[in-house]
C-alpha cells in the first residue's frame, strides 16, 4: 500500500481548522519545552560509516548510573539470552497474531506468558498483555464499572501518581469519578483498588480491603509496581482479588528511557468475558493434535465488540515475550532469589541510613523501596546532585523534604556504603 503524505495546501487547511499557524505552533500546544528543541541545528547528510560514528559519538555522552531511584521503573539485571530470544526474527514483532494455524510458536509463548502471570498472581486467566501497567489498571476500573453498571473508582492507599494521571485520563472520558479512601466506599462503588506495595513500598495487608470491598458488591483490584514481589509475597488471588493488574518491566525489559513495558491483567473465571485483548487458548485438532489458538475472540473483536469493556486493539507482545524467557530462566528459585536480594538490600541501605541521621517515614514492612527523610541542613535535591556527580541515581523527591530509595539484586553492600558515604558526608 502507497504511503500518501499530506500536501502543504492541506498540512495548511488542517493547521487552520485547529487554530495554530504552524507546526511550530502545533507543538508549543502541548510543551513550550518541546517547542524549543524541536529548533536544533541538524547533522545535515552522510554516508552510512558517517552517520554511523555521529550516532556513537552521541552515545558515548550518555552515563552509566548506579540505580537507588525506582517509583515505577527498575533497573533489574536481565540475562543476555533475552535478548538472543526476542531477537529471533519469527519473534520480532509486538503483535499477537491473527493466522493462528500458522504462529504456533509465537502462541505457544503467549500462552505460556499468561501461565506465568496465572501462577503468580494466584489467577484463573491472564490476557496477551497490554500496554504498561497505568493502562492496565485504566482497564480494571472499565471492567468494574461494566461488571457492576455502578460509576465511582475508589483508591485505597498511596499510588503511583504517573497511574494516576492515566487512570483518570480514562475515566474522564466514559464519565466515572475518581473517590480518595476506603472510608468513602459506598453503593455507587464500582471497585475498590489497592497497589501493594504501595507507591511508597509500603506492603499491604489485602484481606480488610477485600472484605470491604466485597461487603458493598463492589470489586476488589490490586495494582503491582514491580511484579519482582509476588515471588516472596502472598498472591493476591489467594487472598480474595478479582482482578490483578501491574507492569512487567521489571521481567526483562530494560529501563530503556521510559519504556517500552508492558501491562499485565489477570482475572477469576468469571470475569474472562470482560478482560481487553487477545488470549492465547490451547486445544486439539481434529487428529488429537495440540494447537494453541486465540480464544474468544467475539467477545472482543467480532459479534460482540460493542459489548467488550474495551477494544485494545493490540498490546506488547514482544515486551511480553521477553518475561517469557525471563522467568523461564530464572525460574522459581532464581525470581525468588532476585526479590529476596531486593529486599535484604533495601532493608540494609534503610538501617545505615538510620544510623547517620536519616528518618524513616514508613509505618508498614516494605519491599524494596521505602522513604526518608533527609537530617536538618540536608536538602534532597542537593542529595541528588552529589550522587549524580559520582554516578549514582538517587531517589524519587517527595514533598517534606523526603526521598523515596529503592535497590534491586544489582546493588551491593559496597554500593550501600558509597551512596551512604556520599550523603552523609
Amino acid at each position: 500500500m502507497d504511503f500518501i503524505p499530506l500536501t502543504e495546501k492541506e498540512k495548511k487547511e488542517m493547521l487552520e481548522k485547529i487554530g495554530v499557524g504552524s507546526m511550530d505552533g502545533l507543538f508549543a500546544a502541548f510543551s513550550p519545552r518541546l517547542a524549543r528543541e524541536l529548533n536544533v541545528e541538524t547533522a545535515g547528510t552522510g554516508s552510512e560509516l558517517e552517520v554511523s560514528t555521529h550516532m556513537k559519538q552521541l552515545a558515548g555522552k550518555n552515563k552509566v548510573l548506579k540505580y537507588f531511584l525506582g517509583a515505577g521503573a527498575y533497573d533489574h539485571y536481565i540475562p543476555a539470552a533475552v535478548d538472543s530470544i526476542i531477537s529471533r526474527s519469527e519473534f520480532y514483532t509486538a503483535y499477537t497474531p491473527y493466522q493462528a494455524e500458522v504462529s504456533q510458536g509465537t502462541l505457544q509463548a503467549i500462552y505460556e506468558f499468561q501461565t506465568y502471570i496465572c501462577l503468580l498472581t494466584g489467577m484463573d486467566a491472564a490476557n496477551a498483555s497490554m500496554y504498561d501497567g497505568a493502562s492496565a489498571l485504566a482497564e480494571s476500573a472499565f471492567l468494574a464499572a461494566s461488571h457492576t453498571e455502578r460509576k465511582e473508582i475508589l483508591i485505597a492507599n498511596e499510588f503511583n501518581p504517573d497511574y494516576l494521571g492515566t487512570l483518570k485520563t480514562y475515566c474522564d472520558a466514559h464519565e466515572l469519578k475518581i473517590v480518595n479512601g476506603i472510608d468513602n466506599i459506598g453503593a455507587n462503588t464500582a471497585c475498590v483498588i489497592l497497589q501493594n506495595p504501595d507507591f511508597f513500598g509500603e506492603v499491604e495487608t489485602l484481606r480488610q480491603f477485600v472484605e470491604k470491598a466485597h461487603a458493598s458488591g463492589a470489586l476488589f483490584i490490586v495494582c503491582i509496581g514491580d511484579p519482582t514481589s509476588l515471588a516472596i509475597l502472598g498472591s493476591p488471588g489467594e487472598q480474595g482479588a478479582d482482578v490483578v493488574v501491574g507492569d512487567g518491566q521489571a521481567f526483562g525489559c530494560p529501563m530503556s528511557f521510559g519504556g517500552p513495558h508492558f501491562g499485565f491483567m489477570a482475572v477469576k473465571n468469571e470475569f474472562v468475558k470482560k478482560i481487553p485483548g487477545r488470549l492465547a487458548g490451547i486445544t486439539v485438532d481434529s487428529k488429537g493434535r495440540r494447537g494453541f489458538v486465540l480464544t474468544l475472540q467475539a467477545r472482543e473483536q467480532h459479534i460482540r465488540r460493542e459489548r467488550a469493556s474495551s477494544n485494545i486493539c493490540s498490546n506488547m507482545a514482544l515486551c511480553a515475550l521477553a518475561a517469557t524467557a525471563y522467568l523461564s530462566l530464572l525460574g522459581k528459585t532464581g525470581l525468588r532469589n532476585v526479590a529476596l536480594s531486593s529486599y535484604r538490600m533495601a532493608h540494609l541501605l534503610q538501617t545505615k541510613l538510620a544510623e547517620n541521621g536519616f528518618s524513616l517515614a514508613n509505618k508498614k514492612p516494605f519491599y524494596n523501596e521505602f522513604l526518608v527523610e533527609c537530617p536538618a541542613g540536608k536538602n534532597q535535591t542537593e542529595i541528588n546532585k552529589k550522587l549524580l556527580e559520582k554516578g549514582i541515581a538517587g531517589g524519587y523527591a517527595v514533598g517534606g523534604n523526603k526521598l523515596l530509595l529503592c535497590c534491586t539484586e544489582k546493588i551491593t553492600e559496597k554500593d550501600i556504603d558509597e551512596f551512604v558515604k556520599i550523603v552523609v558526608g
